[in-house]
């Protein structure tokens, strides 16, 4: 065999360890979490662990749908945590009183009106994202608190509850819901022209404005699809547990942001799969897992967090260096 057929074979291996770099990446981590968390701690594998890591983690993939075409975008929404609660507060106050279907159509409504102002503010002042949807962060889960005067929520009519215990072919409805929601993403990022335009509006700006397209319409809608996947979890998260705080789902946003990055979107936005972003979520949600059959204290736990979110961004960065080599 020639030196010049060798360094050929070389070449085309690196370039192709190159190109599947961010799959080899999504993979590689959460089997390895699984190989290690089996062997630390038996429990982890069992039926009944996977079934409750399955329906754990399903809020969060609903939310990380709706994120992840925000973040293609461009732009960011951290007020989903907070903007679930406030949905999940409202329909847990008004079910018993107006029923479920009333119930549900007006609690869907929350998160796109929030959507809807953080985008005018983002789009008509130029205000950034983040700061916009920390306004609205706050502003959400002050009204939770509101509505629920800091009492627990519950009596959640037991109809209801079918959504989040079900367990068709035991496997828990939520995470059933949750995945469909991905798909519904999925066909929407890549076979409709909105996709398109939100893939093109996060690779650059100025070109796709200056190809037709109208960039604040496309990012309003983003931004109002985040937070109908905010509210459409929390109506999920309430069928599960039967009952709302205020204070739940504080701290979401980061570990959707940091499940999306792990999934390989780009922070800088235009590219990213978000089938992949599945893969990012399973990866938060194997190590909160295993930090609470582990008896770690639940102190360390935002530690652990935020090492992840770090660590997401450091991929990131090497993702893009290393596309950047090509």
């Amino acid at each position: 065999m020639s030196t010049y057929t060798l360094e050929a074979g070389r070449s085309n291996l690196q370039e192709n360890i190159r190109r599947s770099y961010g799959l080899i990446q999504s993979v590689a981590v959460p089997l390895v979490l699984i190989v290690v968390m089996s062997i630390v701690s038996p429990r982890f594998a069992s039926v009944t662990n996977v079934q409750n890591l399955m329906a754990q983690m399903s809020a969060a993939l609903i939310v990380a749908a709706g994120m992840t075409i925000v973040m293609i975008n461009g732009e960011f929404d951290i007020s989903v945590g907070a903007v679930l609660a406030l949905t999940a507060s409202i329909a847990g106050k008004l079910m018993p009183e107006i029923g479920i279907t009333a119930t549900f159509a007006l609690a869907l409504v929350v998160g796109p009106l929030f959507g809807l102002f953080a985008g005018v503010v983002v789009t008509k002042f130029g205000i950034p994202s983040f700061i916009t949807t920390l306004g609205t962060m706050m502003i959400a889960r002050s009204l939770a608190f509101v509505t629920t005067q800091g009492q627990v929520v519950s009596n959640v009519p037991e109809a209801f509850r079918i959504i989040g215990l079900g367990r068709p072919l035991g496997i828990p409805m939520p995470f059933i819901i949750a995945i469909l929601t991905i798909l519904a993403g999925y066909v929407l990022l890549n076979h409709t022209a909105f996709g398109k335009k939100v893939y093109a509006i996060g690779a650059n700006r100025n070109v796709a404005a200056l190809s037709g397209i109208n960039v604040d319409r496309i990012k309003i809608i983003c931004l109002m699809i985040c937070g109908l996947c905010a509210s459409f979890a929390g109506m999920v998260l309430l069928a599960r547990i039967g009952s709302i705080q205020a204070d739940t789902a504080r701290g979401l946003e980061f570990e959707v942001i940091a499940g999306v990055v792990i999934g390989g979107v780009s922070l800088s936005g235009g590219q990213g799969n978000i089938l992949r972003v599945i893969i990012g979520v399973v990866v938060i949600a194997l190590i909160r897992n295993f930090l609470n059959l582990a008896r770690i204290d639940i102190f360390w736990q935002d530690f652990a967090t935020g090492s992840i979110i770090l660590a997401a961004v450091l991929l990131d960065a090497l993702q893009k260096r290393i596309a950047g080599s090509r």
